[in-house]
C-alpha cells in the first residue's frame, strides 16, 4: 500500500446528513466550476445534483462521471440520472473491473475536491448518517484525486441507454 501525506492548503467546508446541507454544499460546489468537473459515484440518483452537474455542462464546463455498474438507481430507463446525463452531451462511463466502485469525489477545475461517504442520492440527504469534505484551493491533493478518477475512466466502459 502506498501513501501520501500533504501538508494541508487551501480551506475546508463540512456538512452532515440526515437534513445537514450535503446536497446543497454539493450543488454550491458543483456551481462553483469553470473548467472541468470530474465525478465518481456509487450512487447517483439525486436530481438536484445531476441537474447541477448539466447546468455546469451548459456554462461549457468539461464534465465526466464515472458510476459504479450496479448502484445508479434504474440507469437503463430514460428518467435515471446517467441517462439524463448522457442525454445532456456528458460523458458517462461504467466501471465493472472492480467489484464495486464506492467512490463518492469530485474534482473541480482540477484544484478542489469533494469526498466522504455522501452518496449522490435523495436517501444519502434525507435518511443515511453520511458526511463531506470540500477541500478548496489545494491542487496538490485534486492531482492525487484526478491520477485515481484517470485510472477508474480508463478501466471503466462508455455508457450506453438500454432504451
Amino acid at each position: 500500500d502506498q501513501t501520501t501525506t500533504l501538508p494541508a492548503r487551501g480551506s475546508v467546508e463540512v456538512a452532515f446528513s440526515p437534513d445537514g446541507g450535503c446536497t446543497d454544499a454539493t450543488v454550491r460546489f458543483v456551481g462553483e466550476a469553470r473548467n472541468s468537473i470530474r465525478m465518481a459515484a456509487y450512487g447517483l440518483t439525486s436530481n438536484p445534483i445531476g441537474k447541477a452537474l448539466v447546468d455546469a455542462k451548459k456554462r461549457g464546463v468539461e464534465v465526466r462521471v464515472v458510476v459504479d455498474r450496479d448502484h445508479n438507481g434504474r440507469r437503463n430507463t430514460p428518467n435515471s440520472i446517467v441517462s439524463y446525463l448522457a442525454a445532456n452531451g456528458i460523458p458517462v462511463r461504467i466501471d465493472s473491473a472492480v467489484k464495486i466502485q464506492h467512490n463518492k469525489v469530485l474534482i473541480v477545475d482540477g484544484i478542489s475536491v469533494q469526498n466522504g461517504s455522501f452518496n449522490f442520492t435523495r436517501a444519502a440527504q434525507t435518511s443515511n448518517a453520511e458526511n463531506i469534505i470540500i477541500h478548496r484551493d489545494f491542487p496538490e491533493l485534486a492531482a492525487l484525486f484526478t491520477r485515481n478518477w484517470e485510472r477508474l475512466w480508463a478501466e471503466s466502459a462508455d455508457y450506453e441507454p438500454g432504451y
